[in-house]
């Protein structure tokens, strides 16, 4: 994750909207701290909580179906 520069004056703005007080990191990236997110490497939703691309390609791998009518 890379984050744009932000001012005092951002990160002031952002810790009083109270989004932050219950984020892993302080930020999410689904959420208000998302205009802060310059770049990302890697799984979006692994940062989100869960890598759910590679989460599936382990299931299937496992022979379990990973959406309706799929074949493993």
């Amino acid at each position: 994750m890379r984050f744009r520069p932000i001012s005092a004056e951002e990160a002031g703005r952002y810790w009083d909207s109270g989004e932050p007080r219950d984020k892993a990191g302080a930020y999410a990236v689904q959420g208000l701290g998302a205009v802060f997110v310059a770049g990302l490497a890697g799984s979006y939703s692994g940062v989100m909580g869960l890598p759910l691309f590679e989460t599936a390609a382990l299931l299937q791998e496992a022979g379990i179906a990973v959406a309706p009518g799929a074949a493993p």
